[in-house]
């Protein structure tokens, strides 16, 4: 069953950890359209490399090469004021309301961000999630899928409850063999 592609507006966090992990690439197999607020550029791009932090490299890559596309993102101030005084940073912000004013899909990984974008009626997905999508997408095995979420555990944090769920419906995924 092929599914179709759509598009997705990331936060820093899901570009980072892919990148650590290697698989920076599954987004660009996964999703038609990979957009980033320039706030987030800033923050993973130019302040990573300030950092020497090697996956602001790849990231900056993809844009180069136009897989990923960064776009300017003009915050409605009470969608602003609201989520500040929920601890939300801009750039979050930003994905969030880009997510919602375009019906993509939000990749975020924290937890405030991911609930404030869910009270809006955005989809969101993390780090974890573009696994998951990957395995049922046939991108990825299960081997390789389960290998990726012992990388990811490494490199963000995961609670033991969240690896253990994910971890069984990487394994219980009928789809892949290997």
């Amino acid at each position: 069953m092929k599914l179709k592609k759509s598009s997705v507006v990331s936060n820093a966090g899901p570009l980072i950890h892919l990148s650590k992990i290697g698989f920076l690439h599954l987004l660009k197999k996964l999703y038609a359209e990979v957009i980033i607020p320039a706030k987030v550029k800033f923050e993973v791009v130019d302040q990573g490399k300030k950092k020497g932090f090697p996956d602001a490299l790849l990231i900056e890559k993809a844009i180069e090469e136009g897989w990923i596309t960064v776009k300017e993102v003009k915050t409605n101030k009470s969608l602003l004021s609201s989520a500040k005084t929920l601890g939300l940073e801009e750039a979050e912000i930003e994905v969030i309301q880009y997510a919602y004013q375009t019906k993509a899909t939000a990749l975020i990984d924290d937890e405030a961000a991911r609930e404030f974008a869910r009270i809006l009626g955005v989809t969101v997905r993390g780090s974890l999630g573009v696994l998951l999508e990957g395995l049922k997408r046939g991108i990825l095995t299960r081997k390789e899928a389960l290998k990726k979420l012992d990388e990811l555990s490494e490199v963000m944090y995961i609670s033991m409850e969240v690896y253990k769920l994910v971890r069984r419906k990487l394994e219980e995924n009928k789809n892949q063999f290997s």
